[in-house]
């Protein structure tokens, strides 16, 4: 009896473990590019409707650097800078001005009042809402630069998609206002900070593709 038991009990795991829908795959990206245009393409197969941020510039890193983004600036100098920067009027405009005040109200609150309205274009997030079992689009303007005299060189770039799970838990600048707006009351709808990505991007790009 016990043996049969622990039969049955074996086939249910693996009946239910078959049929139970994986919880890392019902919230997704996949990205799609048209030329200096790329296009993130969200899906949400949970049953809930969601509240998400994304970050307003797409960094890219190259196989031959060791560096999360390859944007540069005045701290490191790439053969080529590669990144993408959302379009304009694309988010959630009633959940961006919550978190807009959340995130001036922190720079007051530590004493950086001063960058309030300082931002260049690509800082920060974007909040979006998406119901259950919907889809969502979101541009960006991909940038490549080269800096003269123009040399020749190419190679793999991977998207690397803002760790927001990592930032929420650590100790990041922008991190403290991203969690209060995290842990706000959303009524149904539940904030998700990461989607999976259900395919990397990589771009094969050289100095014929910069400046354009």
């Amino acid at each position: 009896m016990k043996n049969l038991t622990l039969i049955l009990l074996i086939i249910f795991c693996l009946f239910f473990c078959k049929q139970k829908p994986k919880n890392d795959s019902a919230f997704s990206l996949k990205y799609t590019r048209n030329n200096n245009e790329l296009t993130v393409n969200f899906e949400n197969r949970t049953s809930q409707n969601i509240i998400f941020p994304v970050p307003n510039t797409l960094e890219f890193g190259d196989k031959n650097f060791k560096d999360f983004s390859t944007q540069g600036g005045k701290e490191r100098d790439f053969p080529i800078n590669v990144y993408a920067i959302i379009e304009d009027n694309q988010s959630s405009k009633f959940y961006q001005k919550k978190l807009d005040s959340i995130r001036n109200a922190y720079l007051t609150e530590i004493g950086n009042a001063d960058f309030i309205g300082d931002e260049r274009l690509g800082d920060g997030n974007s909040v979006f809402y998406l119901k259950s079992n919907g889809k969502l689009s979101i541009k960006y303007k991909l940038i490549i630069k080269q800096s003269s005299p123009i040399e020749k060189y190419s190679s793999k770039f991977k998207q690397n998609y803002y760790p927001y799970d990592k930032v929420l838990k650590g100790n990041y600048p922008e991190g403290e206002y991203l969690r209060r707006f995290s842990k706000l009351d959303f009524g149904k709808a539940k904030f998700i900070a990461q989607p999976v990505i259900a395919d990397s991007l990589f771009l094969n790009i050289s100095q014929n593709d910069a400046n354009k």
